[in-house]
């Protein structure tokens, strides 16, 4: 991780999902009731790990293609090498809400 910006996002997302019932998988967003929505739609209030970094960049830059940009890189820097087909998006979805955490905070500890 090189910028404060990226350990900002990922310090960020990972409070968006601490709690497991802010946390969903096989989707991007969802809101309290479980639709399925956009990263960046107010009533989001569940994200995949993916998610979770679009938002919170998002909520840093005020610029969705910027929040995309900066959450992509992100995720390519932290991704774990036995990984690296499928990425966060699969760990996520594969590997559940521990493992997430788990990645997000090796990531915060190497930063």
């Amino acid at each position: 991780m090189t910028t404060t910006v990226q350990k900002q996002v990922l310090i960020n997302a990972r409070a968006l999902i601490a709690d497991p019932a802010h946390w969903t998988r096989a989707t991007i967003a969802r809101t309290a009731n479980g639709r399925k929505v956009e990263w960046h739609d107010q009533s989001a209030t569940k994200w995949c790990a993916m998610g979770a970094m679009y938002r919170a960049a998002y909520d840093l830059v005020g610029d969705q293609k910027q929040a995309v940009r900066i959450g992509n890189d992100l995720a390519n820097s932290i991704r774990p090498r036995r990984w690296l087909r499928g990425g966060l998006p699969l760990i996520n979805d594969v590997r559940g809400h521990t493992v997430v955490l788990a990645v997000f905070d090796k990531a915060l500890q190497a930063a």
